[in-house]
């Protein structure tokens, strides 16, 4: 007879057995999530506390197979953790496997010899990802089962060879912010019993939802960036673990079914032959469990493999094989689908669970394929180095800072460069050692360094073909996200391929600087005595270090147009700092603020300028800190509400008001230098009496920006002085021709089929994330940092006509037709629509002035070149 504890026991081992894999025995010294957390893997929605307990729960019970590290913190202080397994013998010599990881991942002084030696030793390592997404909730239950189950289970020769063969890393939740988020929300619209229907409180998140994290960001869209901490850790972990598999669970409308690999088209075309391969032998895996457990899947629809800022796409840069896996959401318990069946926040689990321990046992079995092939990659990229030009030089001469900044993203990437030790000279041109960075091709990273900085990456021709098919049927396209992505295009700096220059100097160190204000911890060099002041030139690092001095209460003039003085041309915006409107410390206190932001400050003991503007001219502006609101919430849209916070708050350290647009009308206006509207449709919340009180604001000198969708809502606000264009160019605000009207001078037969097929009043072709040449107006202060041409990120059907010169500034537009995409696709029917249109629109309003941007400024906050346009409107515009 079974005693009580037995038989206790017992009941658990069946129940958790039912509950993940059938026929699954465990050990019950291992905690199961009931114990820690008091609900089972697939009965609640964990809150992340809770998931961090429990992983700290299961490493304590098996300190000998697990290791837990803490890589990150979010913005709100949560902690961001990975569950490292193996067998306990490698996870004793765990620092030695590293060491091993990483010499297979830069062959470079490794003999054959030793490259097999390490071959036949070396674990693979699969990394299993989850909740990159708050509001994807199944994945971080599956994870905590995942770990459960590798853990606890008895008598499982998979999990064994799992254990014998790799190393596993379990990270249970990517974005602890969202999804307590979304915790919270769904807690506070539960009903009694879990509510089925879709259109319930506790399925309709409100804004923003759960998906992004504190600053809003789609953190899956965050990788080559590295503008969250979430995502700095993420990546520091995957170039200390070198994970050859690496897997991203998410989750997708409730109405789908599962999708795991092979992905739709199009392929990124640096990605390895191998990689793509691979993918078959974890598809046909998973899909025998599934096909056993009577899961329905699919695969080779909608998610592609083309961007290369995926949590998956990532590790692809750099060899591996990375793979988005969707579940079918419930997103709360229980979801009644549109087919009648019934969705459970369960079956998320399971099928995620599945998958997952599919996924680290294919990894295992094929683990001498996986290793052989990421030492090819590895190998190859260095070889294909030496059969084309060796390096590519990052220059900027107008804005060096932001050529260093540049540098410094590619190493924060695991790609080696190095700062020029001297002059270089490429082609007939020599470029200033302190404006330009060495990227070595012949290294593992060779093609990923492609994928970043070429200007183009190109799309498979049959693919692109069908898309311009559907486009003309009026279907939507295929596209999943942008068509272009060119770091050097949108940060304004020069990427130049060139033969070896023999100027590679001090290689950067990882760590060196990161995107955030202040992120470079340099040394505080002195600077030295000034009889007149200092001079900032403008330019990424001169704003951030013009908007922390006016944060400390230093008192700073910005020049209105250019001049010259020692020989040197300093631009429109460059920061003028009198040593005698200072206190008797600005020298140290400076010298501190340009050390943190990489600011350049030049010392000026003579200001008789004698070739441009005098520095005591009244087209000299003090500035002064700026009071800024931004507009937030809905209607606002969250990305764009998250981005412009965070270039505020973190990149350029300015402080902001964040005020919900429900409360616009209550805000005090005149307590406001800027205020700030993210993209969005603002009808139903700025009426006439609060257009009324904004227009009066800015002809009190108030400065208005807007961006995308709400630079729309401005002109039909009647705020902007411009208007937005349908297809063909009619005024969005024009009545349409009447059905059936011929247009004039043309016969009616016969037709063209499209033609007679097309709708009479649509918008503008839409544009599928394509980067277009745009031309500034260097002599305005809103281009201040600029050499007067950019990269644009252009995404939608937004097309704003020039404003006319009675009324204002066209500062940015597009460039003519010839020459107007830089990168990326844009539908040839659109193209002339946008030649020569407006982007950036500079409108006085009495003493004050709204600014307009065509798209949004901030994109991804890896928009640099516009994102310092915005930040001249914020730091530039009050006072003028």
């Amino acid at each position: 007879m079974l005693s009580t504890l037995a038989l206790a026991a017992a009941i658990q081992l069946t129940a958790q057995a039912q509950e993940l894999a059938p026929g699954a025995r465990y050990d019950p010294e291992i905690p199961t999530l009931e114990e820690v957390a008091g609900h089972g893997f697939r009965e609640a929605v964990t809150p992340p506390d809770d998931v961090v307990r429990y992983m700290e729960a299961l490493s304590a019970a098996a300190p000998e197979r697990t290791r837990l590290i803490r890589y990150a913190e979010s913005w709100e202080g949560r902690p961001l953790v990975v569950l490292v397994i193996g067998s306990p013998g490698r996870m004793a010599r765990l620092d030695e496997v590293k060491a091993g990881l990483a010499r297979l991942a830069n062959p470079r002084a490794l003999s054959e010899a030793e490259a097999e030696a390490l071959l036949d030793e070396l674990p693979v390592v699969t990394a299993l990802m989850h909740g990159v997404h708050g509001n994807e909730i199944s994945s971080s239950g599956a994870a905590m089962a995942e770990a459960y189950h590798l853990l606890a289970v008895q008598g499982d020769a998979d999990v064994e060879l799992i254990l014998s063969e790799s190393l596993v890393l379990i990270d249970p939740m990517e974005n602890p912010d969202g999804r307590n988020r979304f915790v919270y929300q769904n807690g506070i619209a539960q009903a009694r019993w879990p509510d089925e229907a879709g259109v319930s409180a506790e399925h309709d998140e409100p804004w923003p939802g759960g998906r992004g994290n504190h600053y809003l960001f789609d953190l899956n869209r965050d990788l080559f960036i590295q503008s969250q901490p979430e995502t700095r850790g993420k990546v520091d972990i995957f170039l200390e673990f070198r994970p050859r598999i690496v897997v991203d669970l998410h989750e997708m409308g409730g109405d789908a079914t599962y999708f795991f690999p092979p992905t739709a088209p199009p392929s990124n075309p640096w990605y390895g032959e191998r990689q793509i391969a691979l993918m078959d032998v974890f598809g046909e895996a998973i899909a025998g469990r599934f096909d056993e457990r009577g899961f329905a899947y699919f695969n080779r629809d909608v998610y592609d493999l083309f961007y290369p800022g995926y949590v998956d796409m990532w590790p692809m840069g750099h060899g591996a094989l990375g793979m988005t896996y969707e579940q079918a959401s419930a997103r709360a318990l229980k979801l009644r689908r549109s087919d009648g069946d019934l969705l459970t926040y369960g079956d998320g689990v399971l099928h995620h669970f599945t998958a997952a321990i599919e996924t680290a046992l294919a990894s295992a079995r094929n683990r001498e394929r996986i290793l052989r092939d990421y030492l090819a990659f590895a190998r190859e990229g260095i070889a294909l180095g030496g059969r084309g030009p060796a390096e590519i030089v990052l220059h900027s001469a107008h804005d060096p800072g932001m050529a260093e900044r540049l540098a410094m993203m590619l190493v924060e990437n695991g790609i080696e460069v190095f700062r020029a030790s001297g002059p270089v000279t490429v082609e007939d041109r020599t470029l200033a050692a302190g404006s330009s960075f060495i990227v070595p091709l012949d290294q593992p990273a060779h093609r990923f360094i492609h994928n970043l900085l070429d200007t183009h990456v190109p799309m498979e021709e049959d693919f692109v073909r069908r898309q311009i098919e559907r486009r003309a049927q009026r279907q939507p396209d295929e596209i999943y996200d942008l068509t272009a992505w060119s770091q050097p295009l949108l940060w304004d700096v020069e990427a130049i391929e060139t033969p070896a220059t023999g100027a590679r100097g001090e290689p950067i160190a990882a760590g060196a600087g990161r995107l955030e204000a202040g992120g470079a911890q340099a040394d505080v060099p002195a600077l030295p005595e000034a009889l007149v002041g200092y001079l900032i030139p403008w330019g990424t690092n001169g704003a951030a270090a013009v908007a922390e001095a006016l944060r400390e209460g230093i008192r700073i003039r910005a020049a209105g147009a250019e001049f010259t003085l020692d020989g040197r041309r300093f631009g429109v915006g460059t920061a003028i700092v009198r040593a005698a409107e200072n206190g008797p410390d600005l020298r140290q206190r400076l010298a501190g603020i340009a050390a943190r932001h990489g600011a350049e400050v030049v010392p000026i003991d003579d200001a008789y300028v004698r070739e441009g503007m005098s520095l005591g001219s009244r087209r000299v502006r003090a500035l002064r800190e700026p009071g800024v609101l931004l507009v937030y919430d809905a209607p606002g849209r969250s990305l764009s509400v998250g981005w412009a916070r965070y270039v505020l708050e973190r990149r350029y350290g300015q402080r902001t008001s964040a005020v919900r647009a429900s409360s616009l009308g209550r805000a005090r206006l005149t307590d406001y230098d800027v205020i700030v509207f993210p993209s969005g449709n603002y009808d139903d919340v700025v009426g006439d009496g609060l257009l009324d009180r904004l227009r009066a604001w800015m002809r009190d000198g108030g400065t208005l920006i807007t961006m995308a969708e709400s630079s729309r809502w401005a002109s039909r606000a009647g705020l902007l002085a411009t208007e937005t264009e349908r297809r063909g160019g009619r005024a969005e605000d024009d009545d349409p021709p009447e059905p059936g009207t011929p247009e004039p001078d043309t016969p009616e037969q016969p037709i063209e089929y499209l033609d007679a097929i097309s709708p009479e009043d649509e918008s503008p072709e839409g544009v599928p994330g394509a980067i277009l040449r745009t031309l500034l107006d260097t002599e305005h202060w809103l281009a201040a940092g600029t050499d007067g041409e950019i990269g644009v990120l252009v995404e939608g059907s937004r097309v704003f006509r020039p404003i006319t010169l009675d009324e204002g500034t066209n500062v940015g537009r597009y460039a003519e037709l010839e020459g107007l995409v830089l990168s990326g696709i844009v539908w040839e029917e659109s193209q002339p629509q946008l030649a020569s249109k407006a982007f950036l629109i500079h409108q006085p309003v009495g003493s004050g002035q709204l600014v307009a941007f065509g798209e949004d400024p901030n994109y991804r906050a890896y928009a640099e070149a516009t994102q310092l346009l915005f930040m001249n409107a914020v730091l530039l515009g009050p006072g003028r």
